[in-house]
């Protein structure tokens, strides 16, 4: 069952790193490796933190708590189903706005 919504969720990542420029590319081919673990958490954990005690800033806001979100999903497996439900609708809504 946890290997359902990792597979899930790696398909929707896969569909996102089609969509975006290169450098965010290879970001999310290094953060969903094993190897970024140790970097990965604190890093969510700090983008959540950041989106929800400063929103308003214009390049730190709340976008970062859906990136956290998305990069804590790696590890936390109750998260991953719904990011990505998440993911796949933005990735459709980003291709219709795109046409």
């Amino acid at each position: 069952m946890a290997t359902d919504g990792k597979q899930k969720l790696d398909h929707a990542v896969d569909k996102l790193e089609r969509e975006v420029p290169g450098k965010a590319r290879r970001f999310l081919e290094w953060a969903r490796s094993d190897k970024a673990r140790w970097v990965r958490i604190p890093l969510a954990l700090l983008l959540i933190a950041v989106g929800l005690f400063l929103p308003y800033l214009p390049i730190l806001g709340v976008e970062d708590i859906i990136i956290g979100l998305l990069l804590l999903s790696y590890d936390i497996p109750f998260l991953r189903k719904p990011m990505a439900a998440f993911v796949e609708w933005a990735v459709k809504l980003w291709r219709r706005i795109r046409r």
